[in-house]
């Protein structure tokens, strides 16, 4: 189980980083579908309620972290044309 958690961690980190803007989210919504299959099946506590929020908002800081750091890499790899140093 832990494996299979770990995985999905570095196959979302990878994916935020590297491919399209839409592909980082593929994790996300996987876990929003999780957590809403497993609310519907039994009624959900206060602690796992908790636990999926927390899982979600670790996804969607990846998720932007690497959107940011693709960004950053982007602009010092092609820098701009247009600024000029004297």
């Amino acid at each position: 189980m832990a494996a299979a958690v770990l995985g999905a961690l570095g196959l979302h980190l990878l994916m935020s980083r590297k491919g399209p803007f839409w592909l980082g989210a593929v994790v996300p919504c996987l876990w929003i579908v999780f957590v809403v299959v497993r609310a519907v099946q039994d009624r959900p506590d206060l602690r796992s309620s908790l636990v999926s929020v927390a899982g979600l908002v670790m996804l969607l800081w990846m998720w932007s972290s690497g959107r940011q750091a693709r960004r950053k890499a982007g602009t010092d790899r092609s820098p701009d044309p247009t600024h000029q140093t004297s």
